[in-house]
């Protein structure tokens, strides 16, 4: 009878332990479902030298791109950065909830459009000339209505230039990259192109056929600010917050000249 107590009583012993392993290992795995079913936030961007580049190795990296991550991973927040052109994806920021955008120029027509979480990099932007026309001269933006220039899609300097009054096909020619409008530019295609002094530095370093073929030849001052990351007004104010407090903690180290 004791003999048979025993084997009872070891065999109770033994259940209760594979009870316990079982709770523990749902438990765990109950845990890690719900990781995984953390919903992962969309970024967009373009690729736009040097904020936005793909390195050697074929990983998106660049001025912007590093301190962005930094905000995501300081946050704990699952995301996923999608690059698109730039018109593409400024419309789907504009449009769609919880997606984050950069790098997006922060202008007084934009200010209602986007919640602006952080400044990323400052950025100036000037008309630019073929080095075979010196023939063109600039003393003010008003005077760029003489001559065909060519701007980006989507991007703030073409928005600028459509509010001032010029004309696409009559004095504007919309572009949707940078390279497009640069080559453009190389063959007279167009006479003035409006680019950041950021990416014509880009073209040098890289040794880009058409970086001795243009100049700059006057600087656009409304157009020298902050490029940020924003994201649709529909998006979690949590996320925002969790950003924002991110950026507070990481802010000293940022330099926002963002000098390579």
């Amino acid at each position: 009878m004791a003999l048979l107590f025993k084997n009872n009583l070891l065999i109770l012993l033994i259940l209760l332990v594979f009870i316990s392993m079982d709770s523990y290992a749902y438990n765990e795995n109950e845990a890690k479902t719900s990781e995984k079913e953390q919903p992962v936030i969309q970024v967009v961007s373009e690729i736009y030298p040097p904020y936005q580049v793909i390195n050697e190795i074929g990983e998106l990296g660049g001025l912007s791109v590093d301190k962005v991550k930094l905000l995501f991973h300081r946050s704990s927040i699952n995301y996923q950065v999608k690059i698109y052109p730039w018109a593409r994806g400024y419309q789907l920021a504009l449009t769609q909830p919880n997606i984050f955008i950069f790098s997006l120029l922060r202008t007084q027509e934009r200010e209602s459009l986007f919640r602006w979480v952080a400044p990323l990099c400052s950025i100036e932007f000037s008309f630019y000339r073929s080095k075979s026309r010196p023939d063109i001269q600039l003393n003010s933006v008003a005077e760029a209505k003489k001559y065909l220039i060519g701007a980006q899609k989507g991007q703030a300097s073409a928005e600028y230039l459509l509010r001032l009054g010029f004309e696409p096909e009559k004095n504007l020619s919309i572009s949707y990259n940078n390279d497009n409008f640069i080559q453009m530019l190389a063959f007279d295609r167009v006479e003035l192109i409006v680019l950041s002094s950021t990416y014509f530095a880009s073209l040098i370093a890289t040794n880009s056929p058409y970086a001795d073929k243009i100049e700059p030849v006057f600087p656009i001052n409304y157009l020298t600010r902050n490029l940020y990351l924003a994201s649709s007004l529909n998006t979690s104010t949590d996320l925002i917050s969790r950003l924002e407090k991110a950026y507070d903690e990481l802010a000293p180290q940022f330099d926002h000249n963002c000098k390579e």
